[in-house]
């Protein structure tokens, strides 16, 4: 019995040893199998970056048109990258105005040739396409935010000035008012706004002034005829500290009882 175990044990150990070249052949191959696979599988899976739409990206009520790269080869993880930054693109190209778009077009442009000319790693760029053309949207937010405020400031200015022009216009000849009123609309700063109301209020300086002499000359006026007229006036001088208003009340008094006479 003791001799027919041992060369039960003894015909194991023989297989086993003719066995293990077969199952290291076999995990050779697979290992082989495993590196030929692995190439072709890690753009598809891990390697391209995704594509999302960043927060606060526009939403263009006209997109723009985004060509499609056209090479007749081109694999479909390319195809997929652009899907996902086509709609980004469109929007904030739409949205963007003057040289900002038209940087931004180029940049497109740009990158489609390179992909067209075969270079299919440059569809990794749409992500960088996308930050770059939201860093132009975000300053041109900020532009027209700035030029409103600016054109807000002027508008209350330019109506202060407004305000100003129509209290002076019963003092100014109409087309004076005119002038001013066209160089008060026509004023594209502060500055410009600013000389307007310095000439309304010289203008109007200017008015009272003549006003104020014509007043001067019909009080000197009144007063003279006072003069001569009253009989008294030769025996007693009118006092210099008299005003208009009394001379005027003296006049009426004198003519009340001339008529009374």
């Amino acid at each position: 019995m003791g001799d027919g175990q041992g060369r039960h044990d003894e015909s194991i150990e023989a297989r086993g040893s003719r066995d293990t070249p077969a199952a290291g052949y076999d995990a050779g191959i697979a290992v082989i199998q495993t590196r030929a696979r692995s190439p072709h599988q890690a753009p598809l899976t891990t390697a391209f970056p995704a594509i999302v739409r960043p927060v606060g990206a526009p939403r263009a009520t006209n997109p723009a048109p985004v060509a499609e790269p056209s090479h007749h080869h081109l694999p479909a993880w390319v195809k997929r990258a652009f899907a996902q930054a086509r709609p980004i693109l469109a929007d904030l190209l739409g949205s963007l105005e003057g040289q900002p778009r038209e940087e931004l077009q180029r940049a497109v442009d740009d990158i489609t040739e390179r992909i067209n000319s075969g270079k299919f790693s440059q569809a990794f760029q749409y992500p960088q396409l996308i930050a770059t053309g939201m860093e132009l949207y975000t300053q041109q937010r900020a532009s027209s935010a700035e030029r409103a405020r600016a054109a807000h400031a002027l508008d209350l200015l330019r109506r202060k000035g407004s305000d100003l022009l129509r209290d002076a216009g019963p003092q100014l000849a109409p087309e004076v008012t005119s002038r001013l009123g066209r160089a008060l609309r026509n004023a594209a700063s502060a500055e410009e706004i600013a000389e307007v109301e310095t000439e309304v209020r010289q203008t109007v300086e200017s008015a009272r002034s003549v006003q104020d002499r014509k007043r001067d000359r019909e009080i000197t006026k009144t007063r003279t005829k006072i003069q001569r007229a009253a009989p008294r006036a030769q025996s007693r001088p009118v006092e210099t500290t008299e005003t208009w208003q009394d001379v005027l009340r003296r006049l009426q008094e004198q003519m009340a009882q001339e008529a009374g006479a």
